[in-house]
């Protein structure tokens, strides 16, 4: 069957039905990533994987051979975010989908056959770049065919189904745990994650291509069908076709012009270099937080950290991914209505707070110390589920501009990927080494976003995305932290927040756009 922006379900949905198709769509791929998070936990503590993989023991150098082959995951999916920031944009949201997705099948067969420790480590590599293509692209595919009022909702049940992957993959190695005849008890819970692969590629052939996507390719005509359908009505319908000017004009100003490092880097007009900033940070401070020392070895840090037996320690996993599963519910609910900015300050005051106590428990080396530290983690992942999972893959997209939204948001995953790495890589060797001080590093980093959140994050919910440039460029030209804008903008300042509820006010006439043009051109001179 041939690709087709519309997908092969052509005009049969329309509406809700729409936005619920390409939502579950988009949670697959995140099932996936949550999966494939969760899967390694259980299997690296298993005797029969320990029999093929000896290298893979925790004492063995320190747990740096364990460290690197689960970590190794994250650099392919560093190298998967690299290439959607080169050619993401080139290839469109869903043909990025379709490539990741397949190439994350790719990977899972290597994995699932490996006999040798260099095969294991080729596998996750390439399963990880297939990850970061997806995780790049997903989110922005999402953002764009949502409307504002449960864009955030929609993309934070994504984001609540990474942990449904997590919570699935706890339960299938639990499961396993029993069956100790052969190497099937690790090899099953590997390949059963393409599943979610096959789902996901199917998914993408079914449904439309960004309609914004689209428009900055020249092809209103999909463009337009894809949005009556989205929005139930006609092609002609004035709000529709008011919609398609507004970002139509907005392709225009940089129409035939390459994105360059230095338009990327620039803070002219639509502070492209402090939005791509905040998008990264968000996606770093997710991760420097902790959240894969507990993911990643939540078995090793209930069987080796708190001393519990290994039936025990699984079975402790599997609850807490499905508590960190519940809480991610939450976040649904409460995202759209408590904005981005405070559930991201609010849950890493909780998370800091968590870590000090863990650590604190650890310290007193006894089992009530054990069984005060077990309940932190998972209160940890509790506040961490509500404010900085899905918050975080929901941000990039809503902060950057759509001329450089496929590329900042890559960036903004690499930086994911990047950190990842560092904390997945480094945890069991500071465990082995700084023991219960590993929590009070965590703990420092925490509490450090707080202030960083507050002065610098804009806050997005509620707006259009094309509504955040008004608000960058009402501040650029008053010279003052678009926070404060935006602050003012949402208690409903006059002139501001008319100019931001008309997005075409600012790119009005063609003069308008021309300055526009002409003062980012020259800032990029300068």
């Amino acid at each position: 069957m041939a690709f087709s922006h519309t997908g092969f379900l052509g005009d049969r949905m329309t509406g809700k039905a729409l936005e619920i198709g390409v939502c579950a769509t988009a949670s697959a791929g995140f099932l996936l990533f949550g999966y494939d998070q969760g899967v390694m936990s259980g299997i690296i503590t298993e005797p029969i994987f320990l029999g093929t993989f000896p290298k893979m023991a925790e004492d063995y150098k320190l747990g740096s051979i364990q460290a690197l082959v689960v970590a190794i995951y994250e650099i392919g999916c560093l190298i998967g975010s690299f290439i959607i920031i080169g050619y993401g944009d080139k290839l469109g949201r869903r043909r990025a989908v379709l490539i990741g997705a397949a190439i994350m099948l790719v990977g899972t067969a290597i994995q699932t056959s490996s006999t040798t420790l260099a095969q294991l480590i080729i596998g996750r590599i390439v399963t990880g770049a297939g990850n970061g293509m997806n995780t790049s692209s997903i989110p922005v595919w999402q953002s764009e065919m949502a409307p504002p009022k449960i864009r955030g909702f929609l993309v934070l049940f994504e984001g609540a189904l990474i942990t449904g992957g997590v919570m699935i993959s706890y339960w299938i190695n639990y499961g396993f745990w029993f069956y100790n005849k052969s190497s099937f008890q690790w090899r099953f819970p590997v390949a059963f994650q393409a599943f979610f692969g096959t789902i996901l590629i199917i998914g993408i052939l079914a449904f439309p291509e960004s309609p914004r996507w689209l428009l900055k390719h020249g092809k209103e005509k999909e463009a337009a069908q894809i949005m009556a359908r989205l929005k139930q009505c006609d092609v002609d319908d004035q709000e529709l076709q008011k919609d398609i000017e507004d970002i139509k004009k907005i392709n225009e100003i940089t129409a035939g012009r390459k994105l360059t490092v230095k338009e990327f880097c620039s803070n002219g007009p639509d502070m492209h270099l402090w939005r791509a900033s905040i998008a990264f940070a968000a996606q770093a401070f997710q991760q420097i937080g902790g959240i894969n020392l507990v993911t990643y070895y939540a078995t090793v840090v209930f069987e080796n950290s708190l001393g519990f037996d290994p039936t025990f320690a699984r079975l402790l996993t599997g609850v807490l991914g499905t508590e960190y599963f519940l809480s991610a519910l939450v976040a649904l609910f409460v995202v759209d209505r408590l904005g981005r900015r405070r559930l991201m300050m609010w849950n890493a005051a909780g998370m800091g707070l968590a870590m000090m106590v863990a650590g604190i428990g650890l310290s007193v080396g006894n089992q009530s110390g054990a069984y005060a530290a077990t309940v932190m983690i998972f209160l940890f992942n509790t506040f961490f589920a509500i404010g900085w999972l899905g918050v975080t893959w929901l941000y990039p997209a809503e902060v950057t501009p759509i001329r450089i939204r496929a590329e900042a948001n890559g960036l903004s995953t690499s930086a994911n990927w990047l950190f990842n790495y560092a904390v997945v890589q480094l945890s069991p060797i500071m465990i082995n080494t700084i023991a219960w001080k590993t929590y009070f590093v965590f703990m420092c980093f925490n509490f450090a976003f707080i202030p960083v959140v507050y002065y610098t994050f804009v806050e997005t919910n509620g707006y259009k995305l094309e509504a955040m440039d008004t608000i960058f460029q009402i501040a650029h030209k008053n010279k003052e932290n678009p926070v404060w804008v935006e602050k003012r903008v949402r208690k409903g300042n006059t002139d501001e927040a008319h100019a931001v509820e008309n997005r075409s006010s600012s790119t009005a006439s063609g003069e308008g756009e021309k300055e526009k043009v002409e003062d980012t051109e020259h800032k990029e001179d300068a």
